[in-house]
């Protein structure tokens, strides 16, 4: 039952036991005379304490001298004790006669107060005469604890100062937005860490999108600092977030993902209840770096084993869904993430999204990411075997025993092979030879025998080349393009297949691409 309802940030007390209390029942009986509004700032037993923080938080306003404002709030809660007993007395407390005493020394011997007063006193006497007349007298209105606490303001230096001096600090309209947003809710947590001191109350800070305004670094480092607040001063902190840098930055048992399944059906998968082996968790918590991490927030996910493929999938998708009616014409279109694994390390992140176990085939005994995930890898047979087109080749990789797995049991997850590597499968479809030699010698820093071989060779026909003549040739390619780096020449790859749509995409490119992009399952 909500005591409080702020149109910006919000802080709810909740009754534990009794949620059937009537919504004034401690105000009656047990606050007295305290005001509704005042409730929240006294810790209440047996209660849960939640504040919420929206994205769209203007820091500045509720920093500033307002009534309600955060810093007032701390303030109040400090001073919670002494205004209890205060108020039951019906005296002032020491804050409030320290002002008392302050004012009445300066309204008493300030020489411009004093001529001020008396001009006034004089010109109301001179006007009404002494039978009409009243008398006036200049005082300050910062006389009650609340309306002092209101009247304080939050300033800023740009760095950590040790100076005291208060000229030298700044406003908070100086500040940056992101600045505000930290010093606001450091206010907020040291409300809460106040509390603590209140073992039966329960509380609970909701935070959307903390990475509002703040740059990776500080992200990275108000989440972990978050993280140790919540562990060491028992508060429950819940973050939603369409940060990369957030949640590369936490364990997985931290995470959880919301995802919509058709046209409106929710679907919250806290991944600490996946379906992960120790050795897949720990690699994950380890590999899910920011362009990693991305994949938590896709509309589903397409696995490569490298650079090159990372580079030069997302041109192929753009060619296989031109012509694709009712289907999106790119993979960012389609909401789907190229995430590059750096390896063969398919079982690992397929025990994310698979609904079936990875190692026995056997429907998985845990929680999966329901969406559609594939993944393209290469065959590597050995070394010197490079197989013609629709030769079957026994291959060396271990990732291939999930294709049967996944392929036969998984209603959401695919795992494709080619039959040799990558740039090979590539080299012998079509006669994508010409754009590959060509991306070759934009590279190509010599104008001696190398480039004049290779010149002559983008002048051929690649239509009517044999198979064998072109598997030959891409053997060749294969190790000049070693030679300069793969990923180096997928980028310049790329970039010619950005308005190039006569390009073969092999098979099982294709494949892969149909079978994220597409909604059925």
């Amino acid at each position: 039952m909500p005591w409080l309802n702020e149109s910006d940030d919000i802080q709810l007390n909740f009754i534990a036991e009794n949620k059937q209390t009537p919504r004034g029942y401690y105000k009656r009986t047990r606050w007295g005379g305290i005001s509704q509004s005042s409730i929240f700032e006294y810790s209440l037993l047996d209660t849960i304490q939640c504040i919420y923080l929206p994205p769209l938080r203007d820091a500045e306003r509720k920093l500033v001298d307002v009534r309600g404002s955060r810093l007032s709030r701390l303030l109040k809660n400090l001073h919670h004790e002494e205004l209890e007993v205060a108020r039951s007395n019906d005296e002032k407390t020491q804050l409030e006669k320290k002002f008392d005493g302050f004012y009445t020394d300066i309204r008493e011997n300030d020489e411009l107060i004093s001529k001020a007063n008396d001009l006034i006193r004089n010109q109301l006497k001179a006007a009404l005469g002494v039978v009409f007349s009243q008398d006036v007298a200049i005082s300050f209105s910062e006389s009650d604890f609340s309306k002092i606490v209101e009247s304080l303001r939050l300033l800023f230096f740009p760095t950590w100062n040790d100076d005291s001096r208060i000229a030298s600090f700044r406003e908070l309209s100086e500040n940056s937005l992101g600045y505000n947003n930290l010093i606001y809710l450091a206010t907020i947590l040291a409300e809460l860490a106040e509390t603590t001191r209140n073992e039966g109350l329960f509380r609970v800070l909701l935070i959307e999108e903390p990475e509002a305004h703040l740059h990776p670094q500080l992200q990275t480092r108000l989440l972990k600092y978050l993280e140790s607040e919540a562990k060491n001063k028992n508060i429950q902190i819940i973050v939603t977030s369409h940060s990369p840098t957030l949640t590369s930055a936490v364990s997985l048992d931290c995470i959880s993902v919301l995802s919509i399944e058709g046209e409106s059906k929710r679907r919250f998968t806290p991944l600490a209840k996946c379906a992960l082996c120790d050795s897949s968790k720990a690699f994950l918590n380890r590999w899910l770096d920011v362009t990693k991490s991305i994949l938590l927030f896709s509309k589903g996910v397409l696995l490569v084993e490298g650079i090159a493929e990372a580079m030069i999938v997302p041109e192929l998708a753009r060619i296989v869904l031109k012509d694709k009616e009712h289907l999106p014409r790119s993979l960012e279109e389609a909401g789907i993430s190229v995430i590059n694994m750096n390896g063969i390390y398919f079982k690992h992140f397929f025990s994310l999204f698979s609904d079936v176990d990875i190692s026995t085939g056997e429907p998985a005994q845990g929680a999966y990411l329901n969406l559609k995930c594939s993944g393209i890898t290469d065959n590597d047979p050995a070394k010197d075997v490079y197989p013609l087109p629709k030769e079957v080749v026994e291959g060396k990789n271990p990732a291939l025993q999930l294709i049967s797995k996944l392929n036969a049991n998984s209603k959401n997850c695919r795992l494709y092979k080619n039959q040799k590597t990558f740039e090979y499968d590539l080299a012998m479809s079509g006669s994508n030879m010409k754009i590959m030699l060509q991306a070759y010698l934009d590279l190509l820093t010599t104008d001696g025998a190398i480039r004049q071989n290779y010149e002559k060779l983008v002048k051929k026909d690649w239509s009517k080349i044999s198979d064998n003549e072109k598997s030959e040739k891409a053997k060749k390619l294969l190790q000049r393009i070693e030679d300069i780096g793969k990923g180096f020449y997928a980028q310049q790859l790329a970039f010619r297949l950005i308005d190039n749509k006569n390009f073969f995409v092999p098979q099982y490119i294709k494949d892969a691409i149909l079978w994220v992009v597409k909604k059925d399952v």
